[in-house]
């Protein structure tokens, strides 16, 4: 083995990128490794810019780190979201639901959506159980039969990122690590290694590994190392109203000449975020920020992790998808000693690719002509020097076919119901499906469709599942002590 072995990580920032990664190191590191934390700021305002929706991964993820959906619930006013209602997008009258949903099932062996695009007017949203109910506003737990069609259904939780990351601080805190709260006064480096942090309590904090979670100011970056995909300046606000009431289990994200603007819905307050190219376009306090990522979220011997290393906008549950991938990267190739080059290659090659592609995914939102003709829009519009899209694009204009890069972070059915949203039909028809009798399908579509509104309809509204839920939970762990 060369170098000494890694005895010591230093994570040093704020908010939930800050905590999120406490929680899961301090569930993964070796009680060798000494880790201390540096809180510089209790509530950063760039975790806005994280979004307010946790994706259905995250159940996985919760559970990793010993946090279970009831203590999520119990310590938070988070709610349960089946995906996000795009309403108007781009032009008025482009509304779906993003849902998150299991794979789509296939017929005869095709796939469902290849079915669907040999009805001129038929649409993949009536067959997605998960954004019927998401339209309908009702919610249940999926059903663990398989033939029940209320199984295939995923589902995500609205977050309020202040609160999260204070839950996530208590499962850190857990393990018997430092915290120090204290500003980053200096950083020492020895050519592309960082030695030591002054902080502006005068404390001095050394470590083998840092991890930077100092948002988009990346403290702890090398000079050089800006980012270097900077692709366009957006401005963002958030707004509170805490006597909002529950509603649907959605999210929407509404269009407008200027941007867009999110709203969720929790137990403890409605958000909105919302979105312009200019603060003009904005009341009162908001924020910048530049899209793009890093060259090297790996440098040397610190990592960058969330706004650190990469920023796309928040209308999709992206952002998130990123920070949970950097955080299990991070734990996937943890160094064994200070020579970290390796890892640091295989890092940063992973993280690339991660970004490109779920930028991929946010670009397709703006690949239709007809945009709006405002700075927002046409800053945002696809540009022909993506490569990787185009190929998505025209494989799937041309015959539907749903082009899959290694380990994207945005699967084949989340591209299908993006596509189906977008409005976007293949020139031609698929060789199996058309081959199929047109009744024969048309009666099984029906049937899928009459079997999701018999279940929807039995559904309880959101705001009531959610408050019997939590009832339930509260009797549930009183008794239990």
């Amino acid at each position: 083995m060369d170098g000494a072995p890694l005895t010591s990580v230093a994570l040093c920032g704020s908010g939930l990128a800050l905590w999120m990664s406490a929680a899961a190191f301090s569930k993964s590191l070796p009680n060798s490794v000494q880790m201390t934390v540096v809180d510089t700021d209790p509530n950063p305002a760039s975790d806005m810019f994280y979004g307010h929706v946790l994706p259905p991964q995250f159940y996985d993820f919760h559970l990793s780190i010993d946090l279970s959906e009831p203590e999520l619930l119990l310590n938070t006013g988070s709610t349960f979201v089946f995906g996000t209602q795009m309403q108007n997008w781009a032009q008025p009258g482009r509304s779906w639901v993003q849902a998150f949903h299991q794979p789509l099932p296939v017929w005869e062996g095709v796939p469902l959506m290849k079915l669907i695009q040999q009805h001129p007017h038929a649409t993949l949203q009536s067959t997605l159980i998960s954004a019927q109910a998401a339209k309908t506003g009702v919610f249940a737990h999926p059903s663990e039969d398989p033939e029940h069609p209320l199984s295939r259904a995923e589902y995500g939780y609205a977050i309020n990122p202040a609160e999260l990351s204070r839950l996530y601080k208590a499962v850190a805190m857990r393990r018997n690590l430092q915290l120090i709260s204290a500003q980053i006064e200096t950083v020492t480096r020895k050519d592309d290694t960082v030695t030591s942090l002054t902080l502006t309590d005068g404390q001095r904090v050394e470590a083998d590994l840092f991890i930077d979670c100092t948002g988009p100011s990346a403290v702890l970056r090398a000079k050089g190392l800006a980012p270097a995909n900077k692709s366009r300046s957006v401005t963002a606000k958030l707004s509170r109203n805490a006597d909002t009431p529950l509603g649907a289990p959605v999210q929407r994200v509404s269009g407008s000449d200027a941007g867009w603007r999110s709203d969720v819905v929790l137990r403890s307050g409605a958000l909105r975020l919302t979105v312009a190219d200019t603060s003009s376009e904005l009341d009162g306090n908001a924020a910048s920020f530049q899209i793009g990522r890093a060259e090297k979220a790996w440098h040397g011997n610190t990592i960058a992790i969330g706004h650190a290393a990469s920023i796309l906008e928040p209308f999709t549950v992206a952002p998130m998808k990123l920070l949970l991938r950097d955080i299990e990267r991070v734990q996937s190739l943890l160094p064994v000693s200070s020579d970290m080059r390796i890892e640091a290659q295989e890092y940063n090659r992973a993280a690339r690719n991660d970004y490109d592609h779920a930028s991929l995914f946010n670009q397709a939102h703006f690949a239709v002509p007809d945009l709006p003709d405002t700075p927002y829009w046409q800053t945002a519009a696809v540009k022909n020097d993506a490569p990787k899209l185009v190929r998505k694009l025209t494989q799937y204009n041309g015959r539907g076919y749903l082009v899959e890069y290694d380990n994207e972070p945005f699967d084949a059915v989340d591209w299908a119901v993006l596509h189906d949203g977008m409005g976007r039909t293949p020139h031609r028809a698929d060789p199996l499906a058309a081959a199929i009798d047109p009744e024969t399908v048309q009666s099984c579509l029906d049937t899928l469709r009459k079997n999701i509104k018999a279940v929807v309809e039995r559904m309880p509204p959101h705001p009531i599942y959610m408050s019997k839920f939590i009832a339930y939970l509260h009797r549930k762990y009183s008794r239990n002590g």
